[in-house]
């Protein structure tokens, strides 16, 4: 059984890879460019290529490919840290091809154009990504209310996808219109400076809940997914910039990479960004082909180990860069900012690890 990705996969990334280091390159944020504005030509040379339609069938004008295909540019996203607006939209694409037959292919057919934004509001204060401790609810008459926090672009997106509770207490997924009646969305100040976040408020807004009760859940696995998918793609970009740079840099007569203190520690980032990296394209096959308890499992192995690897890899990036690792010339804030934020988002490593202790004991009795 072969379990790498093939040629036509790989040509695609370096496509995507291409067009991101000449058209979104991380000197336009070190520029003090604000993440709205850099979004607009971005999202239009996205649209071009087609990414936008990526895992759309193509009787809706899409490319019909999957979560799998996925994997690599979602890994290319991250080591280019784009706004994470764009990954929502190519995510929604996949939950409303899933589950909302209703209005699948008007939907569709805008999602693969690039005309329609999505934006996934799903954490809360109190609750985290914990359905369970949710407070955002439906009403008896079904409209919703509740507060949600760091989503994406909500001001400039047409639809909201939200994992609420029922009046009966069970969690799904909500669309809502973003202009709609009794929608607020306020720009909070976040760590992460290449993207815009806002708090959502829903007072009473208009709702239509997107397919049955597995909806919800299914759409936070496949962000912390995506997310993880971005997290290896920001340790293998610290990685190649530290090993760059120590080659480069000298002391005492010689680059410091050739030092062996030096040189264990990069092996180490290696080692923890390819694991990292595996675990995401594992928790991608997972997606897309296994059951709902080898599906938790496998997402949050990944994003736990993508978590642990990037805290490691960032922090060991900057202190081999010296002093230098700290200024704007090397602009590593970025992708440790991103990194960081990447890291709570769509779960911590203690909510995962501990999704993972339930699924192996569930294994274990079982077997």
């Amino acid at each position: 059984m072969n379990f790498d990705f093939n040629d036509e996969q790989y040509m695609f990334r370096d496509t995507v890879r291409d067009t991101l280091a000449a058209q979104f390159p991380i000197d336009l944020f070190r520029d003090s460019g604000e993440p709205v504005a850099l979004e607009g030509p971005l999202w239009a040379q996205l649209a071009e290529l087609g990414l936008f339609g990526l895992m759309v069938p193509e009787d809706q004008g899409g490319l019909g490919l999957g979560m799998v295909d996925f994997a690599l540019i979602a890994e290319e996203f991250g080591a280019a840290l784009v706004p994470l607006t764009v990954t929502d939209t190519i995510a929604a694409s996949l939950i409303l091809a899933k589950y909302a037959a209703a209005a699948r292919a008007e939907n569709l057919e805008k999602l693969a154009s690039g005309e329609l934004r999505v934006a996934f509001a799903a954490y809360e204060k109190n609750g985290g990504y914990d359905p369970s401790q949710f407070s955002t609810s439906l009403g008896a008459d079904g409209s919703l209310s509740g507060r949600k926090l760091l989503v994406a672009g909500a001001d400039r997106a047409d639809m909201l996808l939200v994992v609420a509770n029922d009046a009966a207490g069970e969690p799904g997924l909500y669309a809502v219109d973003a202009k709609g009646a009794g929608v607020v969305a306020t720009r909070e100040a976040t760590l992460d400076i290449t993207g815009d976040y806002h708090a959502v408020s829903f007072a009473n807004a208009a709702a239509e809940r997107i397919g049955g009760p597995d909806a919800g859940e299914f759409s936070l696995d496949l962000l912390a997914t995506i997310a993880a998918l971005g997290l290896a793609g920001i340790g293998g970009r610290m990685l190649d910039t530290t090993v760059a740079y120590v080659k480069e840099r000298s002391q005492f007569g010689q680059p410091i990479g050739a030092f062996q203190a030096i040189k264990h520690r990069c092996a180490d980032m290696a080692v923890d960004v390819n694991t990292a990296r595996s675990g995401g394209y594992f928790a991608a096959w997972a997606m897309a082909s296994a059951d709902r308890a080898e599906r938790q499992w496998a997402v949050s192995m990944g994003k736990a180990k993508a978590n642990r690897m990037a805290v490691h890899v960032m922090r060991e990036s900057l202190q081999l860069h010296g002093g230098m690792g700290y200024t704007w010339e090397m602009a590593l804030h970025f992708p440790y900012r991103r990194g960081r934020h990447l890291e709570i988002l769509y779960g911590t490593t203690e909510y995962h690890n501990e999704r993972v202790l339930q699924g192996t004991m569930a294994q274990l009795a079982a077997g």
